[in-house]
């Protein structure tokens, strides 16, 4: 969006011009909001854009059928197994194995 002109400065009137393409049309309704006052649209005819103007509708809440799809997407993603990490110096130089002395059998105590 592009903001050219004079605005009103030291209580005399002016005038500003608003160049606007398709994607930013929300953004000039944000504008008009907070100047509180109406903008009137007017389209150049050697400027006249291409594409037309998102509607109103698509801003708002998604769908209750988006929403369940949003819902089982997650659950399905919870499912999966989390992907063990395997990093390179973890594979490489591994070096002669030896026997865990933690998992052997317990020394036999004697009683006497």
């Amino acid at each position: 969006m592009h903001r050219i002109g004079r605005t009103a400065r030291a209580g005399r009137k002016g005038t500003a011009i608003s160049l606007v393409e398709a994607h930013d049309h929300l953004l000039l309704g944000k504008v008009g909001r907070y100047i509180e006052e109406p903008i009137k649209a007017r389209v150049i005819d050697e400027l006249r854009p291409k594409t037309r103007a998102p509607s109103e509708k698509q801003t708002g809440k998604p769908s209750k059928k988006v929403l369940a799809k949003r819902a089982e997407k997650k659950k399905a993603k919870e499912k999966e197994k989390p992907r063990v990490k395997k990093r390179h110096r973890d594979t490489k130089n591994i070096g002669k194995r030896r026997k865990p002395s933690g998992t052997g059998v317990p020394p036999q105590t004697t009683e006497e």
